[in-house]
């Protein structure tokens, strides 16, 4: 994986791509750019409502519509504990561990955003080992999750297929999404099809006689989207739909 460019002050680590980020935005905070005081620096921000228990924004900072998330915890630990994380080595927390798995996925042509910084920060003390992660990664213009697509109105069956296939693709570099639904899948107007927020992500092994993983993966996302339908009052997802994604995903593969 790249390595990336890291730097430490003001008890926080920062890995940041040097070619994305202009470093003179570090000028003033240093390794805590992403911290407390980052969506008062930005030239524009926009809450993200929608998916995901992270919190999250659209940002503009130099140059770059980006998205910048918190993350956050879920399950009954997240009413004592809903920002801090236990880890000892930066290497091993959330955010620089999704911030490389995106660089892995970059270099292989996988649809992703591209991660631009990622920090842990330490609290409520320099040596403590509890931090705070967050993470900055490019947008996908012109993109809708596919949740928002289904609310709005029916998806094509292109647009299923692709879906699929996409999948498959991910699947079969060894790529475990840990939380795949339709909040976390980006269709563009072009229907090009992009996987976001990997926070737990794997690499796996994609070998035929290991690929459990896989089909334990579309079962639970297929779940998620009638979990979804009984949300909505209206949402327009069928079994047919479901199996042109299928036949995407088991489109034969060519050398």
């Amino acid at each position: 994986m790249l390595d990336g460019h890291k730097i430490y002050n003001n008890d926080c680590h920062l890995l940041y791509d040097s070619e994305i980020l202009d470093e003179s935005l570090l000028e003033a905070s240093g390794a805590a750019l992403l911290d407390t005081n980052f969506l008062q620096q930005v030239a524009f921000s926009q809450r993200i409502t929608s998916g995901g228990r992270g919190q999250a924004w659209f940002v503009e900072i130099g140059g770059y519509s980006a998205v910048y998330r918190q993350y956050r915890r879920g399950g009954l630990v997240a009413f004592i504990i809903k920002q801090l994380y236990f880890g000892l080595n930066e290497e091993n927390a959330r955010s620089f561990k999704e911030w490389r798995l995106l660089h892995w996925m970059m270099s292989k042509n996988l649809p992703v955003p591209q991660p631009i910084a990622a920090s842990v920060c330490r609290w409520p003390f320099k040596m403590s080992p509890f931090y705070r992660a967050k993470i900055l990664v490019k947008r996908i213009p012109n993109a809708l999750t596919l949740d928002q697509i289904l609310s709005l109105r029916e998806l094509s069956d292109a647009g299923w297929y692709r879906v699929g296939k996409i999948i498959r693709l991910f699947h079969k570099s060894g790529v475990f999404h840990a939380d795949l639904n339709a909040n976390n899948i980006l269709l563009d107007n072009q229907l090009h099809v992009y996987l976001i927020d990997f926070d737990k992500g794997q690499l796996r092994d994609a070998e035929q006689s290991k690929q459990q993983w896989m089909q334990d993966n579309l079962n639970r996302f297929k779940r998620s989207l009638l979990k979804l339908q009984r949300v909505h009052k209206y949402y327009y997802f069928t079994e047919e739909n479901w199996q042109m994604l299928i036949s995407g995903y088991n489109i034969p593969e060519t050398n």
